[in-house]
């Protein structure tokens, strides 16, 4: 197995991690092929090995050259019996690289169709879409993550190579409570967000319902946890808004279950997604569900039952919904609870290896 990615950060790098790690086990040969390990990846597990590929986000002709040329000269001496790409950048050079190897199985997992995701510029989606629809014939089959995800594919490429296996996680075993939200708690409810701080996230959408939220509950505490490139400008927005004193951004948290076992509700407002692992975080903890309707969040959550969804973007239908959640803190919790009861009926780690696996042995079974 060649599992070729691009920089492991955020549920791309986890899901690799917890692929790899779940194939081995299964005693698969395992190969890395990216730019680093996955966050959090013990390079000493068994049957696991790597290949340094130059794979970075950004869109760099020469690098991306190199790391083809790379990847070609792996295909032809490792002469895997699959490769499985993940991401748009690892996806697209896998595909064309198949030409080194036409017989050898690749599969993409998209993890979010780029041309799906957040843009100012239209001409820019455009042209990431065409991409995805010249490459798309040279994927043996496109692994998404969700239902949502499986639709965009279907409309780039043919539907009869499209197969749906969601994202799953351990189930929390339980655990200490973040110190933070222990220290938060006392002062009020808490309302927690996780993500990366980048365009697309819609914490602006969060600031935005922010003051309406705490007319209606003024002891309330909204902790942003995550770090990137917007941080500035959403402490700007937050200081206009006139919510600094209730609003905190702690930083990036390296065990997130520790911080949502000390939220009473969990919010995330993001204007695109494919299959967020972070929904599948506040489920396994039950905690109470606020999110925007986007990708297949709404496939993770029933809306009114295990979760309580709304327009991504809407900042007065996010702030309804926060303050029904925090006015009726029995519904929440009970919300939370059908939440943790449908997560360990559907979106276990147990069943995404499953899931993966029986993909594999089918194209395997064709191309033999």
């Amino acid at each position: 197995m060649l599992l070729v990615h691009q920089p492991t950060d955020g549920g791309v790098g986890r899901h690799v991690r917890d692929l790899a790690v779940g194939l081995a086990a299964r005693g698969y040969e395992v190969l890395l092929g990216g730019p680093a390990w996955p966050h959090g990846f013990d390079p000493h597990t068994e049957g696991v090995r790597q290949v340094k590929l130059d794979l970075g986000r950004a869109i760099s002709p020469r690098a991306d050259s190199r790391a083809l040329l790379k990847l070609g000269r792996v295909l032809r001496e490792e002469r895997p019996d699959i490769v499985h790409a993940h991401s748009s950048k690892a996806g697209a050079l896998a595909r064309v690289a198949k030409v080194c190897s036409p017989r050898v199985p690749v599969l993409y997992t998209p993890h979010g169709y780029s041309f799906a995701g957040y843009f100012s510029s239209e001409l820019e989606r455009f042209g990431y879409r065409e991409v995805e629809r010249a490459l798309a014939p040279l994927a043996t089959r496109v692994v998404c993550v969700c239902e949502a995800e499986a639709n965009l594919a279907a409309k780039i490429g043919s539907r009869r190579r499209v197969r749906v296996v969601y994202n799953g996680i351990a189930p929390d075993r339980g655990g200490p409570t973040d110190p933070v939200m222990v220290d938060l708690a006392r002062r009020g409810p808490v309302l927690c967000a996780l993500t990366q701080l980048r365009p697309g996230k819609g914490i602006e959408t969060l600031i935005d319902a922010a003051p309406s939220v705490l007319r209606a509950h003024p002891d309330l505490q909204i902790v942003v946890w995550g770090h990137g490139p917007e941080l500035s400008a959403l402490q700007a927005r937050a200081a206009a808004a006139g919510v600094t004193g209730a609003l905190h951004f702690p930083g990036a948290s390296s065990d997130p279950l520790s911080v949502l076992r000390g939220a009473q509700i969990f919010v995330h407002p993001s204007l695109a997604e494919a299959f967020p692992y972070v929904i599948l975080e506040a489920m396994s903890v039950g905690v109470a569900i606020v999110a925007s309707d986007v990708g297949g969040v709404g496939e993770a959550l029933v809306d009114g039952e295990s979760g309580v969804l709304v327009s991504p973007g809407d900042a007065p239908a996010l702030a309804a919904a926060l303050i029904a959640s925090l006015d009726d803190a029995v519904l929440a919790s009970a919300m939370g609870q059908a939440a943790r009861a449908r997560f360990e009926r559907h979106f276990t780690l147990q069943e995404m290896i499953d899931g993966t696996v029986a993909v594999y042995g089918e194209v395997t079974q064709s191309s033999r």
